[in-house]
């Protein structure tokens, strides 16, 4: 049974914000982790689905630095990169693994992180954001288009039962445009990001154990 809910429009428009740390917002000084967390917790509270959930912990930050998505703090202080770099990590890890967001992640530590010199790290994120506004009309109007288009499906349903399969409907659909992105996302990773060597090993591997007659029963 479907519990009573606010209207459609309504649960969109409050879902669907550009609800991002502004440039200006970061940070200009180095900051210890206790400093980062609170930060990212505070400016990145309105993202959460639950207010239990936590943006960003000392588990996740050091999990992070472990795996090479984040260069070493200097002297357990991170500075505004590690701030950037963290933001990026919040939102791609959503659709891809650990492992892909530091394919995705390494050309930029290695060619525009500099500890002496963060303008370059500025000018990206900075760019990145008002990429970002500028597209966000179109992301609400494509989903208000995709809304509108799941009610139009189950036209000969009446009551609940249409009002139930309007929702699942704009849910499978939603469900649907999130699985294309989330692969496209992935095959450029695979494609653009990953080196040769890593993409060709697989291949080696699976034709040792092919050539193996101790792998075949």
């Amino acid at each position: 049974m479907m519990k009573d809910s606010p209207n459609m429009k309504d649960v969109i428009r409050e879902c669907v914000k550009l609800d991002f740390i502004k440039p200006e917002d970061v940070p200009d000084i180095e900051l210890y982790m206790d400093q980062i967390t609170t930060f990212m917790e505070k400016e990145l509270a309105n993202t959460k689905r639950y207010d239990s959930d936590k943006t960003l912990t000392k588990t996740m930050i050091n999990n992070y630095s472990k795996n090479d998505l984040l260069p070493p703090p200097v002297k357990k202080k991170y500075s505004k990169e590690h701030i950037y770099l963290l933001i990026y990590i919040y939102y791609l890890k959503n659709s891809l693994s650990i492992s892909d967001i530091k394919q995705v992640l390494t050309p930029m530590i290695e060619n525009f992180c500099d500890d002496s010199d963060s303008s370059k790290m500025d000018n990206l994120y900075e760019a990145i954001c008002d990429a970002g506004l500028k597209r966000f009309t179109d992301i609400v109007v494509n989903i208000n288009e995709t809304h509108n288009r799941s009610k139009e499906i189950f036209k000969e349903y009446k009551g609940k039962d249409k009002d139930y399969l309007d929702k699942f409907a704009f849910t499978a659909m939603l469900g649907y445009e999130i699985y294309l992105k989330k692969k496209l996302l992935e095959k450029m990773v695979d494609v653009y990001f990953t080196p040769e060597e890593e993409t060709e090993s697989p291949k080696k591997e699976k034709a040792k154990k092919d050539k193996n007659p101790k792998d075949k029963k």
